[in-house]
């Protein structure tokens, strides 16, 4: 199955997954075991800050472990906790993350064999989170500012802002869902030790290394806002690092994802 045709598929079942479902638990959930959460991710491409990883789509498990109001949460490749100190108007959150360039599913060695290989590490993630006027119903932008540490590999540093501004709002009947489209541009700068990791041997740091725009859909009643529920995105690196080593060639591009997900405690 080609891409193209992946691609067409994997809306089909979407689609018919979410058309499917009554309706999830409202979100946020309460609790000290908040909820359960299973389903899959479709990625049309593997990619981090701008870099492709794998020129094929991907599809992962999703299994998610929320706990205590959703202020704990559990997923497959990151330990997370979250809070609001100020109102519904600014939001903390901290992240300790896996970080691997290798495909899951699928995993054909002629395109993996085609890239770069980088070894696996953790990072450290630490995010401001401001919603304006708030996090609630009249939710209009946001904006996170994002600073990441590698714990294990090669400590480098990455700094990240990102604002989303809301375009809409409706309810889709078909799907029985409140759905918010947002416009969502990034940018990120890393320092040299980050960068070479990245995007290789040769490339230089502090500088905007990344930026990214496109749209995200949020389903407010069912998910956080900080999911890319659904997204289309153009990434690219920026500067002389697209010429560099694990860059080249593979410095820019276009990401289509959604997560259908089903709660097993609902």
């Amino acid at each position: 199955m080609n891409t193209k045709n992946s691609l067409r598929f994997f809306v089909g079942v979407y689609l018919a997954f979410f058309g499917s479902l009554d309706c999830f638990a409202t979100y946020p959930h309460k609790g000290t075991l908040s909820s359960v959460n299973l389903g899959a991710r479709f990625s049309s491409i593997l990619q981090r800050r701008g870099v492709i990883l794998y020129r094929d789509f991907q599809i992962d498990p999703v299994v998610s472990v929320f706990l205590f109001d959703d202020k704990l949460e559990f997923l497959g490749d990151s330990i997370g906790y979250r809070d609001f100190v100020y109102g519904d108007s600014i939001r903390l959150r901290t992240r300790l993350v896996s970080i691997t360039d290798k495909p899951l599913f699928p995993a054909y060695s002629s395109i993996r064999e085609a890239g770069p290989r980088r070894d696996d590490t953790y990072e450290s993630t630490n995010s401001v989170e401001f919603f304006f006027p708030g996090y609630n119903d009249h939710f209009l932008a946001e904006l996170d500012l994002n600073y990441s540490k590698d714990i294990y590999k090669h400590w480098g540093n990455y700094f990240e802002a990102r604002a989303k501004v809301k375009l809409a709002e409706f309810n889709c009947n078909w799907i029985k869902k409140r759905i918010e489209p947002n416009l969502v541009v990034s940018a990120g700068v890393g320092d040299p030790a980050h960068n070479q990791y990245l995007y290789g041997p040769s490339a230089s740091g502090n500088d905007v290394s990344n930026t990214s725009y496109g749209i995200w859909l949020a389903f407010p009643d069912d998910a956080d806002r900080f999911y890319p529920i659904v997204q289309l995105m153009h990434f690219a690196v920026e500067g002389q690092n697209r010429g560099a080593e694990f860059a080249r060639d593979r410095n820019e591009g276009f990401l289509f994802s959604f997560i259908a997900t089903a709660g097993i405690l609902d």
